[in-house]
């Protein structure tokens, strides 16, 4: 009779979900996955949405422990390529088609949330104490807060796992549940073997780029910004020309004065690494170097700078940005 009541609460606390998946073992599970493999290669689609305009991306990221960081970043509207770069030098940006590089002494990607960076999302949830977890459709599903220090309506991360705890798709949400970003992955590579120089800079310098390059520059659109700050308007439009280039400046004045720099890019015949000033920043269409007053950036043949004493810096990229939206021809 003993055996047949012990036998009974086993199969009770069985059906009652006593020792089910919960949200520590999942997060444990997670963090297994990412501190137990020493390399992880990972591709799918990184799709960012501002207002009424949807941003697509190509993302393959490697990572081979010691903090060694590849992400290539392809726009799927413009076909502009750049890498994201990190190894015992530095962090750079590298613009292959233009055999040119940015160097930055950065924390990337520790210093904010990457929603194609496995750490940066683990640390996420580790966090956050108050993090959400449930089970629909066969999948697990976690949110957490996030980080993203130049975009105040970036509050939330949403990540779907299948049953291998392996994510599938991360969405960043605002603090009105709006998806701002959803990451897709594709493909994920565990212990993935990567060439012992994989991470160095000259390895991913293009040897066949750029052997004939333009003598001029000559710009054929003018990029207007659609976001100007309240209180702000177009004052003046001025172009410099020089022998092998032309400058366009625009001006614009009022509460919160800035000047808007475009000029074509000219690919280099020998690979240039730059030192950058400012942190590094990815902001939808944006990835360059960002200070307290300006934005530098390069795009779809293009180089920008902007500068603006009195703009905060998520004002100075939602302006950066909204040059992606529109062009006017000349």
């Amino acid at each position: 009779m003993k055996k047949i009541f012990l036998l009974l609460v086993g199969v009770c606390l069985l059906v009652c979900g006593c020792g089910s998946y919960d949200q520590d073992k999942a997060l444990k599970d997670f963090k297994n996955l990412v501190d137990n493999n020493k390399s992880y290669y990972l591709e799918g689609n990184m799709e960012i949405v501002s207002g009424d305009k949807n941003y697509s991306y190509d993302v393959n990221v490697s990572y081979m422990q010691g903090s060694y960081y590849k992400v290539n970043l392809l726009n799927t509207d413009n076909s502009h390529e750049q890498i994201i770069l990190k190894n015992d030098e530095g962090v750079y940006v590298i613009t292959p088609d233009l055999n040119k590089s940015f160097k930055f002494q950065s924390d990337w990607p520790n210093n904010s949330s990457q929603a194609y960076i496995l750490e940066t999302i683990l640390n996420d949830f580790e966090k956050d104490g108050n993090r959400a977890f449930e089970e629909k459709d066969g999948k697990y599903i976690m949110t957490s807060g996030v980080n993203y220090p130049n975009n105040s309506n970036f509050k939330t991360q949403k990540v779907t796992f299948n049953k291998k705890m392996e994510p599938e798709k991360v969405e960043i949400l605002s603090d009105n549940g709006t998806t701002g970003i959803t990451m897709n992955f594709t493909k994920i590579e565990w212990s993935k073997k990567f060439e012992k120089d994989y991470f160095s800079l000259n390895a991913n310098i293009k040897e066949d780029c750029c052997k004939e390059t333009k003598e001029t520059g000559s710009i054929e659109d003018i990029i207007y910004p659609m976001y100007i700050p309240v209180g702000t308007k177009f004052q003046n439009q001025e172009v410099v020309k020089s022998d092998n280039s032309e400058r366009v400046i625009l001006t614009f004045e009022g509460e919160k004065p800035f000047i808007l720099v475009e000029e074509v890019s000219n690919a280099s015949k020998e690979f240039e690494v730059t030192s950058a000033t400012g942190d590094l920043v990815f902001y939808e269409t944006i990835l360059g170097a960002l200070t307290d007053t300006s934005v530098s950036w390069s795009n779809g043949g293009m180089d920008y700078y902007i500068i603006g004493q009195n703009l905060s810096n998520e004002e100075l990229l939602q302006i950066a940005s909204s040059t992606a939206s529109v062009a006017v021809v000349k």
